[in-house]
């Protein structure tokens, strides 16, 4: 999740569906490894962070277009996995709905590829990271320039 604020300040609209899909996929591997670990805790930590994102990809179809009906269903689909996987303690509910994701992932890539240069980023004021890092002793430090625009959203 390092360095993830930058990336979602200055994202397209496709670019943070995509960073949501990864997320979510993540989740469910880490629940997954959980599982193997016997790590109860982690386990339940990664399966409701995973329905989170899921609910939120279902919360934010546009219902209008049919399109949003058949991407409903697998959203319903990955869900019931994960709580299969969940009840169970089974990996294989997981991997289903993981590959379902991963499948949809690879769409939204090509979708977004093919409208990157049409799309702006959702975070219009957005700061951005012009200096990288620097090396000091024993530490590494990063480097941000404002060059006067303001940090976020503007009033």
């Amino acid at each position: 999740m390092e360095g993830m604020t930058v990336k979602i300040a200055g994202a397209t609209p496709s670019e943070l569906l995509i960073i949501t899909y990864d997320i979510t996929i993540d989740s469910i591997d880490n629940a997954i490894k959980a599982l193997k670990e016997n790590n109860e805790k982690q386990f339940r930590r990664y399966i409701n962070k995973s329905q989170n994102f899921t609910r939120e990809l279902m919360n934010t179809l546009n219902m209008s277009y049919e399109i949003s009906t058949n991407l409903l269903s697998l959203y319903r689909f990955v869900n019931e996995s994960i709580v299969r996987g969940s009840v169970k303690k089974s990996d294989k509910y997981l991997l289903e709905a993981k590959k379902v994701l991963n499948i949809l992932l690879d769409g939204w890539k090509t979708v977004s590829q093919t409208q990157s240069k049409t799309q702006k980023p959702v975070v219009d004021n957005a700061q951005r990271l012009v200096a990288g890092l620097t090396y000091g002793k024993r530490s590494l430090n990063e480097s941000v320039m404002n060059n006067g625009i303001n940090r976020g959203y503007t009033a």
